[in-house]
């Protein structure tokens, strides 16, 4: 059977694509796909048996170059192989082949690697190595290497190239055999979750042996093996993450849960002589939490194929399920409780460093009034100033301050930093709360716009520990760690264990108080900020992050990184294999506290970083 015109006109496309170096995504006959984003010296083959398969529509789509096809009798799909092989062996001096097929034999492992070339050993060995770290259930070694003869193929097929090809062109053929342990027998459909692991663990284990193969035998340049992942975000994952963020910005979080009456609450509270429980109101709800749940939900986060990307989307699904939960839990009992999903409970470590720093760190004298505060539009002047400077590298920083009375003190809600009519603050504190907030909050605010995903700038799961870490190192760099504000990051820890053990308000205010010698107004402040709402425990994150980022410089890693956008520590290996794939840019914004002139700052904490050491006068 000869090639139709059309299949011709195929062939012609692909030549054309290949001698340009164009990324190649091409519909074939019967639902066929040819992808190549980017030149590689690999392709990974599926010769489908016609029907749904979820080996093609899951695993076999996590990598840059793949094809999947169907056979029909005019040898389109050989002609393919042989024209992509032909132009990358040039390009490379050598081309892998991995051809992938599904059995329904009960084997002695859930992958058998089929060999029958030298060039294949050291690949096959790595991949063998590397699928044996699956964890797949009720199974030890997983995967089975065999050497043969001829050139390896599926069953009822005949070899998608001939031994002679192979071996005149310097082509290497890999097959790899599949059981699916990843189908229920009983209903024939596959297990969600263990698939979804499956083809993240699958994908990382093929890049692996895709990487050893290019380090031994071409000419082709990676330094690491994600670089040989997939590079583009496709439009439905695009379409996802537009939709996440929609939905995250329909409520602003802190603002829900934070009293609108904090200054009338301690007037009365005030008045009872500090006995009586202060009563809070907040904003109205702004949303149903229900229904954005159901759209969240009904997002096809599963038809995503990119494993990395799509565990991105699913952890943040389920934060902004929970700040959603807490929403509707407001001022009740259960809203503690979802805060501690969200943010994490208070450790007995992290809880001993408070202690030992409210009794280590003196109670500074009540200090004489400077002669000049600054008010919040002489703050807001101060800010913008800050602001204009960062747009000499990012054009498109807003500008803009807001002064408003319906926030507490000062804050940044999307990259606008927000400040109460009548905040004031002194000048020695001014330069370092403005590093605190812009230099960290606005920064990674910009820095995570820059990005393809707007989940960087809105902030992945958790991202507020790393990121009060790093504003509290902006205002260690800035002269601003004095006693009083080691003992109020101390205190806040201190406030959030005693709220969770059941404390009431005023335990835990007398606690600061008569204990720790706090001045009852300042007490106040800190117990309103973890009671708030019902019981928010994220105010102990401040001093656990600043710890945590100590440990991270003194082990003598970048902070550069940590800057790239709202993320937390350990999504670093995510980012960097985004990095590593040219989905994510490095950081455009660099923060003041991060110039050349804060250096010795950083390496004195990198030689001897203690954080009882690093309180300032």
């Amino acid at each position: 059977m000869q090639m139709t015109d059309a299949e011709e006109k195929i062939l012609s496309r692909l030549q054309d694509k290949l001698k340009k170096s164009d990324a190649i995504h091409m519909s074939l006959p019967g639902n066929g796909i040819l992808k190549i984003e980017k030149p590689v010296p690999f392709l990974l083959v599926y010769r489908m048996a016609g029907g749904k398969d979820f080996f093609a529509n899951r695993l076999g789509k996590t990598e840059s170059a793949y094809l999947i096809m169907e056979e029909n009798g005019s040898g389109l799909l050989q002609k393919i192989v042989e024209t992509v092989s032909e132009m990358f062996v040039d390009k490379f001096k050598g081309f892998l082949i991995v051809e992938t097929w599904l059995t329904s034999s009960t084997y002695q492992s859930p992958f058998t690697i089929h060999i029958s070339q030298k060039s294949a050993i050291n690949t096959a060995r790595k991949l063998d190595a590397e699928l044996n770290k699956i964890p797949i259930p009720a199974w030890g070694k997983t995967s089975l290497l065999k050497k043969q003869v001829e050139p390896v193929f599926p069953p009822q097929k005949k070899a998608i190239l001939s031994k002679e090809y192979l071996e005149k062109n310097g082509v290497t053929l890999i097959g790899l055999e599949i059981a699916p342990v990843y189908i229920n027998e009983a209903t024939g459909k596959p297990f969600p979750l263990f698939l979804r692991e499956l083809r993240a663990s699958y994908s990382k284990a093929l890049r692996k042996s895709f990487f050893e193969f290019i380090r031994l035998q071409t000419s082709f340049v990676a330094s690491h093996f994600q670089m040989l992942g997939t590079t583009i975000v496709d439009d439905k994952a695009r379409e996802i993450d537009r939709e996440l963020a929609a939905y995250s910005k329909l409520f602003d979080f802190l603002m829900l849960v934070t009293p609108i009456n904090v200054d009338e609450a301690w007037q009365n509270f005030k008045k009872a002589n500090y006995s009586k429980n202060p009563v809070f109101h907040y904003r109205p709800m702004p949303v149903d939490p229900e229904l954005i749940k159901r759209k969240i939900y009904n997002l096809p986060v599963e038809d995503i194929t990119d494993p990395t990307i799509a565990f991105l989307f699913r952890d943040k699904r389920k934060e902004i399920d929970r700040m959603l939960n807490m929403m509707q839990e407001r001022e009740k009992h259960d809203f503690m409780l979802s805060s501690l999903q969200l943010f994490g409970p208070v450790s007995e470590q992290l809880l001993d460093v408070a202690k030992a720093l409210l009794i280590a760190v003196e109670v500074a004298p009540e200090p004489a009034k400077e002669a000049k505060r600054l008010n919040a539009s002489q703050f807001a002047l101060m800010a913008q100033k800050e602001l204009k400077w960062l747009r000499s590298q990012d054009a498109g920083i807003s500008t803009n301050v807001r002064i408003a009375d319906d926030i507490e003190g000062v804050l940044v809600s999307k990259g606008v930093l927000n400040i109460n009519s009548n905040f004031g603050v002194s000048k020695k504190r001014a330069l370092p709360l403005l590093q605190h907030e812009i230099g960290t909050h606005v920064v990674t605010y910009y820095n995570g716009k820059a990005q393809p995903l707007e989940l960087f700038s809105i902030g992945v799961p958790g991202y507020e520990e790393l990121q009060e870490g790093l504003a509290v190192l902006a205002e260690y760099l800035n002269d601003g760690l004095t006693p009083s504000r080691m003992r109020t990051l101390a205190a806040r820890v201190v406030a959030v264990h005693e709220m969770i053990s059941g404390k009431s308000f005023i335990e835990t205010f007398n606690l600061l108080t008569d204990r720790y010698d706090f001045v009852h107004h300042s007490a106040f402040n800190i117990c309103m900020r973890a009671y708030r709402g019902g019981g928010l425990t994220k105010d102990a994150v401040y001093l656990k992050g600043f710890l945590n980022i100590i440990n991270y410089i003194k082990k003598g890693k970048s902070l550069k990184h940590l800057l790239i956008g709202k993320i937390r520590e350990d999504y670093l290996p995510v980012v960097q294999e985004l990095i590593h794939r040219n989905i994510l840019l490095e950081a455009p914004i660099t923060p003041r506290f991060l110039s050349a002139d804060f250096a010795p700052k950083l390496e004195k904490i990198k030689s001897e970083g203690n954080i009882f050491k690093m309180i300032q006068n």
